[in-house]
């Protein structure tokens, strides 16, 4: 069961008393250090050191142990399942009474609440969060007119070259699900009867002999100034759960289409269910439930990386298929779960979603094992495997399976050999597994809190440091300076313009038309930026830092096992860990600002992004000649990094780790 208050408060304690603890020996050393010969005064300093960083980690600690609950955010390529996922893990399902067959028998058929319709992936990100009032409603950020009008000049455009056989390429479609939406906000659904077919998009194009007329009309249809609301309660008159869910489902389906009247194109969309629908007092861990925008490609982005290293009440669940796992998440991991990175391997799950018979075709060392629970321990095994290849360190017990439709057939209907309990008890053991997740994360900076109390306890109680360890740490401390001048970083410019080059031309178009961010893709070239730089920075700098570690593990070596020292060395080794993933992570942030300074200011003041947009259409050679002016643009970056690295090096990475020891 979750934590209660009082045990909330009792784990608190046991971290702040150890704070108090450390606060005042911190303080009875430094009285002791001006009274000190030399050897003493070493060991006094390795000891306020290594009390300091403990002390700095535990409010690291205490700060997460006061998150109440979590956001549970589920990541995954478009398509892997993970909308049909959190609908069957949470309910999210209406069961009706449906006709089949030529006897019209009915059966009792499910479909799920966040169903995406005939798309792929819902419109954009959705929150499902506790509703404070009896009824559930909906919440929605629209995107702004100017955005709209701007969806729907580059679809007018399209439609419009398509139907005079000119290029239809000249310009790039939102992705279909926006696309879709487009389509029913402007009332220009295709007709449907026994004679014709009739392509309203077609018929509109065909009545206007000029573009921008038929824009200007398709814009008119749209009617923006209407579609100002942004909350949808549910009507007063439903009576039943089931009446609800069923308002849910259908309002909901509408917002994603964009069909209903009032509202403008969501960019994200806010589900607030009463207690009827979601009882989130069951799992008091629980804040909400976030379904991201699902992913063109394992690309980074910068929401998922808001989630993953930046907001510490987000467990992130990444959604991958059962025989592809984990390779779509592999990229993703492989930036976060760095050797040095704290605190991100016991948010993170990976959530593998069976479809039926998979695990009963996978193959062991005896052949196929046509055995469901030993195909997945099977494949659990090759994941892990796959993990540990790659050097991924997460951790094995956090990799979930689940087959939302297990217990359904092809038509939705509850297969006849199973029971409502059976769907129910499957739901409830992953949920509980989620629980533990968080419980887990908790238990861990518990028993760091009690591994830095013996720590504690053995700096108090340590010998004096003999001549020989004195020396080692003389010697250990010029090892370390040695490393001040880091690897040269030269070839920024050319990592990042290969970068954009990955990108599809018609996406790279939409990009520069809007100066470096496609929000409907979630493209950030400022953030694309910031993950080259880290990648690179890793690559350059974990030398050093190696050699660093590796000095550290010789003084450790030959340290004797009651002065103090071997304790001293495992503690520099973390602030060593610690210093260099922040480190890291400043200098790439400060990329990612000198990039978007370069190539400011992003607006059509600026000739570069003119000539961006502008060089479309202009004959062969777009994309080259485009990067080439990103090449002119961002020139010197590679000279301004070096330089940074430098600095930062220095100050944030060498300045701190030799502060460890005493100044000569």
């Amino acid at each position: 069961m979750p934590d209660t208050p009082k045990k909330l408060y009792m784990n608190l304690n046991r971290v702040q008393n150890l704070k108090k603890q450390i606060k005042s020996e911190i303080e009875s050393l430094e009285l002791k250090v001006k009274r000190q010969n030399s050897g003493q005064l070493i060991k006094t300093h390795c000891s306020i050191s290594s009390l300091k960083i403990i002390a700095a980690r535990l409010d690291r600690i205490e700060k997460i142990l006061q998150i109440p609950s979590y956001n549970l955010v589920f990541i995954g390529k478009i398509g892997v399942g993970k909308t049909t996922a959190i609908s069957h893990l949470f309910n999210l399902i209406c069961e009706e009474e449906k006709p089949i067959g030529k006897t019209k028998r009915k059966v009792k058929k499910i479909s799920e609440l966040l169903s995406t319709g005939s798309g792929r992936t819902t419109i954009c990100e959705v929150v499902i969060k506790p509703s404070q009032s009896i009824k559930s409603f909906f919440e929605i950020k629209p995107y702004s007119d100017e955005e709209v009008k701007e969806f729907i000049k580059e679809v007018c455009t399209y439609f419009w070259n398509k139907e005079r056989k000119q290029d239809s390429n000249t310009t790039n479609l939102p992705p279909a699900e926006l696309l879709r939406a487009i389509i029913n906000i402007t009332a220009l659904r295709d007709d449907k009867n026994k004679d014709k077919h009739v392509d309203k998009v077609v018929e509109l194009a065909q009545a206007h002999s000029n573009l921008q007329n038929f824009i200007e009309d398709v814009l008119k249809r749209a009617s923006l100034s209407s579609r100002k609301q942004t909350r949808l309660e549910a009507p007063h008159e439903l009576k039943t759960i089931d009446d609800e869910n069923k308002w849910l489902r259908d309002t909901f389906a509408n917002l994603n289409l964009g069909k209903l009247d009032g509202f403008s194109l969501p960019k994200r969309i806010n589900i607030c269910v009463s207690s009827n629908i979601i009882d989130f007092s069951k799992y008091p861990k629980f804040k909400s439930i976030i379904d991201t925008r699902g992913m063109d490609d394992t690309r980074d982005r910068k929401d998922l990386s808001s989630y993953i290293r930046s907001q510490d009440d987000s467990i992130c669940l990444l959604a991958e298929q059962f025989l592809a796992a984990p390779s779509n998440t592999s990229e993703l991991l492989k930036r976060y779960l760095t050797p040095e990175s704290k605190d991100i391997d016991t948010k993170l799950a990976l959530l593998v979603l069976l479809r039926k018979g998979e695990p009963e075709n996978v193959f062991g060392l005896d052949g196929k094992v046509e055995d469901r629970e030993e195909g997945i321990e099977v494949r659990k095994n090759q994941i892990d495997d796959a993990f540990a290849k790659e050097k991924i360190k997460f951790i094995s017990q956090n990799i979930l399976f689940y087959d939302a439709l297990q217990f359904y057939d092809d038509e939705y209907i509850l297969k006849s050999h199973y029971e409502k309990d059976d769907v129910i008890i499957e739901r409830t053991y992953i949920l509980d597994t989620i629980n533990e997740l968080i419980n887990s994360r908790e238990k861990a900076l518990l028993q760091e809190v009690d591994d830095y109390k013996k720590i504690v306890k053995n700096i108090k109680s340590g010998d004096v440091l003999s001549l020989e360890e004195e020396k080692i740490i003389n010697d250990l401390k010029k090892k370390i300076d040695n490393h001040r001048k880091p690897e040269s970083l030269s070839s920024f410019q050319n990592k990042y313009k290969n970068h954009l080059k990955s990108y599809n031309v018609m996406v790279f178009r939409a990009i520069n038309n809007r100066y470096g961010t496609y929000d409907i893709r979630d493209f950030d070239i400022y953030f694309d930026a910031s993950s080259v730089s880290e990648e690179l920075l890793r690559d350059r700098l974990i030398e050093s830092k190696a050699k660093i570690i590796g000095a550290i593990e010789y003084a450790e070596k030959h340290a004797s096992d009651n002065s103090g020292l071997k304790t001293f060395m495992q503690i520099l080794k973390v602030q060593v860990d610690e210093c260099f993933e922040n480190t890291v992570i400043e200098i790439s942030e400060e990329v990612r600002d000198c990039i978007k300074d370069k190539l400011a200011p992003q607006d059509d003041s600026n000739e570069f992004w003119k000539y961006a947009q502008n060089r479309w259409g202009q004959g062969d050679g777009y994309r080259n000649d485009v990067l080439k002016q990103y090449s002119n643009q961002i020139d010197g970056v590679d000279d301004w990094l070096c330089k940074r690295v430098q600095e930062l090096w220095k100050q944030n990475f060498m300045d701190k780790i030799l502060e460890f020891f005493p100044i000569d």
